[in-house]
């Protein structure tokens, strides 16, 4: 699924604010980080995995394996 805008600002919003994204529970189980690299990819559909291993390291601040993000 795509994430809208109003949601990549939330979470860009809290991570200014807090340091930190926050797990929202907008699905079950679905950590923020997901709907992070949705946003990437809402962005720039042709984004690689390095480059969303990249963004997830520096806007959320969290080391995910390539493996990780193409199972995600």
């Amino acid at each position: 699924g795509l994430v809208s805008s109003w949601s990549l600002r939330y979470l860009q919003k809290a991570y200014r604010e807090t340091g930190e994204v926050v797990r929202t529970p907008v699905c079950a189980g679905r950590p923020a980080s997901s709907i992070f690299l949705e946003a990437c990819i809402e962005r720039q559909p042709d984004i690689l995995l390095t480059e969303m291993q990249d963004q997830l390291r520096e806007t959320c601040v969290v080391e995910v394996s390539i493996a990780t993000i193409s199972r995600t």
